[in-house]
């Protein structure tokens, strides 16, 4: 008997445990899953029937936005992407590209100068001009997007001398 309740508790807290685990578990967010990362800019250019329908992660500066009756387009300057998908404004852009979604994107939250990255299915090219100059525009429909924050507050800086226990919030 006694070995029948030690098994069932043994049982019980390696279930326990596992649940514990589990909910600690680290996911990607969705928008980052199934990316792929070999696609980018130049390749798209070089090979655009090849990439069409390839998932990609690209991100930058909002250069224009276009809202039209049937859908958005924002033309974005490409920064390379950190880990965490926030371009990084600190690298060369890497070009331009368009992102398409179907229906309204607020123009107020996509203006001109918003950091954003986007996650999208590749659907080719477009030519279109730079001031007088012709440029092909690499295009994504747009699956999911971020807007991220140009500026973040200074942060405060904490400092407690003494001794004792102390409680800051």
């Amino acid at each position: 008997m006694a070995s029948l309740i030690a098994t069932r508790s043994a049982r019980t807290l390696a279930a326990v445990v596992a649940l514990g685990l589990a909910g600690c578990a680290v996911r990607p967010r969705p928008a980052a899953v199934h990316i792929d990362r070999h696609v980018d800019l130049g390749t798209v250019l070089a090979h655009p029937r090849r990439t069409r329908g390839a998932r990609v992660r690209w991100g930058g500066l909002v250069v224009r936005d276009s809202v039209g009756p049937v859908h958005s387009t924002l033309t974005i300057l490409a920064y390379p992407l950190g880990s965490n998908g926030r371009p990084r404004l600190r690298d060369l852009p890497e070009g331009r590209f368009q992102a398409v979604a179907p229906g309204y994107l607020d123009p107020m939250l996509f203006a001109r100068g918003q950091l954003v990255t986007v996650v999208g299915t590749v659907i080719g090219t477009r030519v279109g001009r730079i001031g007088e100059a012709r440029y092909v525009y690499p295009r994504v429909q747009i699956l999911a997007t971020h807007i991220w924050r140009l500026y973040y507050p200074p942060r405060r800086g904490h400092w407690h001398f003494g001794l004792g226990i102390g409680i800051g919030l």
